[in-house]
């Protein structure tokens, strides 16, 4: 049933031109793409100054001048076991609007849209060089009562396609060695006990694939970075040498 109903899409895709799925947009019959150029285009991307640790933009010129080395004051308090967290811009407008086609109603096809550009966002600011050994891009696994219920892991798929325009392979590290309750509405630190735990490598075996390894973890939204924490503590005890969050949005 599977196989005839991509068949039966594919040949849809070919016979009625497609729709963007954000403005309703006629796009030319073939086209790949979920949502159309302009839109695209349009995404309200982050620009610097940002925390050189979480990426997160200053609100202003004279909160960065009274930031020590430019750091935001979250880092300095809370700190992450991440090295360098960046997104692609705000959890707000038609950033938001895809992020939700995406998770939560299952079109899956926007993984393509994200993908190049989460890729060349990690290009310019992880300054990963070419002749750099042990680079690998992982994800931040979903819960497996989520994934029954959607079909799919959103951050796995982003993780495939965004490794694939890297050119890097993509190697499934984590797991969620317990169920945990929602982090919405969560403070900070509620946030961060409710992580402790709930993540592990998966095998012993990959303890050797991590060693002085480079990973790029990547997920579709970051809040606190609780969790994305817990994943790179992980990560570094089996033998990462540094962990680096890469996300469509920061919420």
């Amino acid at each position: 049933m599977g196989y005839l109903r991509r068949l039966i899409g594919a040949a849809t895709d070919l016979l009625i031109p497609p729709k963007c799925l954000l403005c309703s947009a006629s796009m030319e019959i073939g086209d790949s793409h979920a949502i159309c150029v302009p839109c695209t285009d349009a995404f309200e991307r982050f620009a610097p100054p940002w925390c050189p640790r979480c990426g997160n933009p200053f609100h202003s010129l004279t909160t960065l001048a009274h930031s020590p080395a430019h750091v935001c004051a979250d880092c300095l308090e809370n700190g992450h076991h991440y090295d360098m967290a960046r997104a692609i811009g705000a959890y707000e407008g038609s950033l938001r609007e895809s992020v939700q086609l995406f998770k939560f109603q299952g079109f899956t096809k926007l993984a393509g849209e994200f993908a190049p550009l989460l890729a060349r966002l990690a290009a310019e600011e992880f300054e990963i060089a070419e002749d750099a050994g042990n680079v690998m891009v992982t994800h931040v696994p979903i819960d497996p009562a989520r994934w029954r219920t959607r079909g799919f892991d959103q951050a796995m798929l982003l993780a495939l396609r965004t490794a694939a325009h890297l050119g890097l392979p993509h190697a499934d590290l984590l797991e969620r060695a317990k169920a945990t309750r929602s982090q919405t509405g969560l403070s900070a630190r509620e946030r961060r006990r409710n992580m402790r735990g709930v993540f592990r490598v998966r095998s012993r075996g990959m303890r050797q694939t991590l060693e002085s390894a480079t990973c790029i973890l990547v997920d579709d939204v970051v809040t606190t970075g609780s969790t994305a924490s817990a994943c790179a503590r992980e990560l570094k005890k089996a033998g990462a040498e540094a962990v680096h969050l890469l996300t469509i949005c920061r919420s």
